[in-house]
């Protein structure tokens, strides 16, 4: 059997308009905490060293696909790589023929659940895009209910946590960032974010730019810290020494970032304008 031959069984290819019904779709394939990435930022060289068991999900192959690399993702990884686009028509003929197709519907009823529970919630509501499902997080004081919804909807780790870097204080979600995902279960990692937020945020919600992310662990690394050890931040910042050490590395914008309040600014003094007069001309 040739390598395509081998990789069209393995390699899978989600059509669909509704991003979340396809990573849904995609999610049934691969592990709880597969490596998920975009197509056009798509920078992988070397797939041996990602464990075969965690799986891939390339999104959007249908928008300027990094196609050489992503090609050699899906003939040389050993696990499963799944990848997803809202058309066939778009994605590159290298890509599309080394695939597998499937399609992603979204169900508007769930007419079992609504036989055995009647008076049950809607499941519609459950099933949440981002935008709604970040909102709710800041804005919802049923931390429960917005535990159940995440788990439910599983939203990329990734995406998930660049949108909530933009609207809440990055003290909440360092720790759960750095120490658990990826690390410890999917229903443990949507759990431990639900309850480090209370739901009260009483400011606009903000879009995150493309491409950005917690700017804290490249911080950390500065200070002299492991990312690992966000956690003990904290109690080293109330040492005033360590604190004053802290800031004197960082800027003005960084020092709020890591909660350490304002940098003390140098007085500029006027100068004192210099008389001129013919006997310092001489002097």
């Amino acid at each position: 059997m040739s390598i395509v031959n081998v990789n069209n069984d393995r390699t899978i290819i989600v059509i669909g308009k509704d991003r979340d019904a396809k990573m849904k779709k995609a999610m049934t394939f691969v592990s709880d905490s597969p490596l998920i990435l975009y197509a056009n930022e798509y920078n992988i060289e070397d797939n041996y060293s990602i464990p075969e068991e965690i799986g891939i999900i390339i999104e959007e192959v249908d928008f300027k696909p990094k196609t050489d690399l992503i090609k050699r993702t899906m003939l040389e990884y050993r696990g499963q790589v799944v990848l997803l686009s809202s058309n066939k028509k778009s994605v590159p003929k290298p890509i599309f023929n080394l695939c597998q197709v499937k399609t992603a519907y979204t169900k508007v009823v769930d007419k079992h659940i609504e036989e055995i529970a009647p008076n049950s919630d809607d499941r519609d509501a459950y099933e949440q895009d981002i935008f709604p499902l970040v909102r709710s997080y800041l804005l919802s004081s049923n931390r429960d209910k917005v535990a159940q919804v995440l788990k439910l909807n599983r939203p990329p780790d990734v995406q998930l946590m660049t949108w909530l870097s933009s609207n809440v204080h990055p003290n909440k979600l360092t720790f759960v960032d750095l120490n658990v995902k990826r690390r410890w279960s999917s229903d443990y990692f949507y759990e431990l974010l639900a309850y480090s937020h209370d739901g009260k945020v009483h400011r606009k919600m903000e879009m995150p730019k493309r491409g950005s992310y917690s700017k804290i662990p490249r911080l950390l690394r500065r200070l002299g810290l492991k990312p690992r050890d966000a956690y003990l931040f904290k109690n080293l910042i109330e040492d005033d020494n360590v604190k004053k050490n802290f800031k004197s590395k960082c800027n003005n914008e960084e020092c709020r970032l890591l909660g350490l309040g304002e940098k003390r600014r140098l007085k500029r003094y006027a100068r004192k304008p210099v008389n001129m007069t013919l006997d310092r001309w001489f002097t």
